[in-house]
């Protein structure tokens, strides 16, 4: 009998996509997605926040009291920092960013196992976290930036490392065949994908643009120096690529933009942002944003607002501003104090709901191309080019297109979230 692994994964979309290529290099295992029971569990770890940190150690503890005579081995970047800390914890086996390809060996150790042949140095995947309608395709890995407050870069490294366009069309065209419809390119910064190879993302979506097949490309998180006139070129010619960007904003004001080392100011991002809408009035954007970096005044937070309501984002992601070892930021003076980061956070969690109803309202008698996801007996769901999520009648699958007659909250989990209600002519 095959021994069982269960896989957790935290933070960002990259991770989903390590996860599920150490999924498939553990074939002579049985694998599985957060099952409470397995002989062995990885957890592939994020280091953005204390409070993703605070979150593993919390689900370490709590697999070990369901499953006392299992392994453990945590992966990743929370792994890549504070080996010492997680080996303290009670972890079998600290494995490393890099190490992450090499799964199948460490694995094999701690169940007593054959360590199998050796592995591909870039990790591919044939199948998805997500289910059967998207998959995820890491594209490149490390960064360029040097921003104060992030401790990725310190874990993934600050030299870019992107995956030749080959292996990636490769990888691509194999996704297709088995049937997804959208492929989402990820990475840690995808903007700088080519750097290496004297290439560009620009030239790697133009290869992908031309293959065969009824499907999308969806873009992972960009930055607005890497949205270029090439760039928004091809994105007013093709029809595969969709119309909706996770543009890193962070703040509204380029006095902690300044602190924060980041590389544009607020009116490089408008302009970015200018620049895509013209390519179509309706495209999407999604965004981060950090309340309570050291030094920010109430007038910076007061224009990160402003920046909300002018923009009109799809979805607003706020994280509180969290001390990273090892970052500049976290020796910086005139932290903020906690309540004062607590209210702010809340005051643009609120201006971001407000955001996406005004942004919803353009989309209303508008039409769009829907890809289904789920079903029940009489409606069904799914996201369009914008990301924008739709309840539309009737039993649908694969691309349907859906004028949007209303907009209204809809729950998913534990969170209720504006949705589209729309009609499939």
């Amino acid at each position: 009998m095959k021994k069982t692994v269960s896989i957790y994964t935290f933070g960002c979309k990259m991770n989903q996509y390590e996860s599920q290529a150490m999924a498939e290099r553990l074939k002579d295992f049985e694998v599985s997605f957060s099952q409470e029971q397995a002989d062995l569990f990885i957890l592939n770890s994020c280091t953005v926040t204390s409070e993703a940190e605070r979150k593993l150690r919390q689900l370490f503890r709590r697999l070990k009291v369901l499953n006392p005579d299992s392994k453990i081995i945590i992966v990743g970047c929370y792994s890549e920092l504070s080996p010492e800390e997680l080996t303290v914890l009670g972890a079998d086996e600290v494995v490393g960013v890099k190490e992450k390809r090499d799964i199948h060996k460490y694995v094999a150790r701690q169940l007593d196992r054959p360590d199998g042949v050796p592995q591909e140095a870039f990790f591919t995947v044939t199948s998805s976290i997500e289910g059967r309608t998207r998959a995820f395709l890491g594209i490149e890995d490390g960064c360029l930036n040097n921003c104060s407050y992030c401790s990725i870069r310190l874990a993934r490294g600050s030299n870019v490392i992107s995956k030749p366009i080959d292996i990636v069309r490769k990888e691509f065209e194999g996704l297709v065949r088995r049937g997804y419809k959208e492929i989402v390119l990820t990475g840690i910064n995808i903007g700088y994908y080519g750097v290496d190879l004297d290439s560009s993302l620009t030239e790697l979506l133009n290869e992908l643009d031309g293959l065969d097949g009824n499907w999308r490309i969806r873009l992972g998180s960009l930055d607005p120096d890497t949205v270029d006139k090439s760039f928004l070129d091809l994105l007013a010619d093709s029809s595969r690529i969709a119309r909706h960007m996770h543009l890193s904003l962070q703040s509204g004001s380029d006095n902690v933009l300044k602190y924060m080392k980041r590389k544009y100011t607020i009116s490089e991002y408008l302009r970015a942002v200018e620049s895509a809408r013209m390519v179509d009035p309706r495209f999407a954007f999604t965004t981060d944003l950090i309340a309570g970096f050291p030094g920010e005044l109430d007038e910076d937070h007061m224009q990160t607002l402003r920046i909300i309501e002018e923009v009109n984002f799809l979805k607003v992601h706020v994280f509180r501003f969290s001390k990273r070892p090892g970052t500049e930021a976290a020796e910086m003076k005139d932290q903020i104090e906690s309540g004062v980061k607590k209210v702010r956070a809340q005051q643009l969690i609120e201006a971001g709901a407000k955001s996406r109803e005004r942004y919803l309202e353009t989309h209303i008698g508008q039409t769009s191309k829907v890809l289904i996801e789920k079903t029940d007996s009489s409606t069904s769901r799914g996201f369009d080019e914008y990301y924008v999520p739709h309840i539309v009648n009737g039993r649908q699958s694969g691309f349907v297109n859906a004028t949007v007659t209303n907009f209204e909250s809809h729950k998913e989990g534990s969170d209720a979230e504006l949705y589209c209600r729309s009609v499939v002519r």
